[in-house]
């Protein structure tokens, strides 16, 4: 199914930038915490598991993705950016400490073990 998937034109395309990666799990970041609240998740739950747990690594992941594909530093703040929509719409303004604390970790994954050195 997934190479029948890879075959269709669009995604030929979408597939072919460089930057594909780092826009979809940006795009799952977004979609997460809309999910949780269509299927009435508690705010512990989507704060605890979803905003620390599953974004932290997600963000982590982008920053050792931009790393890996070379692409320029300044993609490091469009996750950040897009989890800050989210919650200029939908959340309470303390959620904007986690776009914050998001990109702190994408630098970690950017910096890739060379944190002390």
């Amino acid at each position: 199914m997934i190479d029948k998937l890879k075959n269709i034109p669009f995604f030929k395309k979408l597939n072919s930038y460089k930057i594909t990666p780092v826009i979809c799990w940006s795009i799952l970041v977004m979609i997460l915490p809309l999910l949780f609240s269509l299927f009435s998740i508690g705010t512990i739950y989507r704060v605890g598991l979803l905003f620390i747990v599953l974004n932290s690594i997600i963000s982590y992941h982008i920053g050792k993705l931009i790393k890996a594909l070379n692409l320029r530093h300044y993609w490091l703040l469009f996750m950040p950016g897009c989890f800050c929509l989210i919650v200029l719409l939908k959340y309470a303004n303390y959620n904007f400490l986690f776009g914050l604390i998001y990109l702190i970790l994408e630098i970690f994954g950017l910096m890739d073990n060379q944190i002390y050195g």
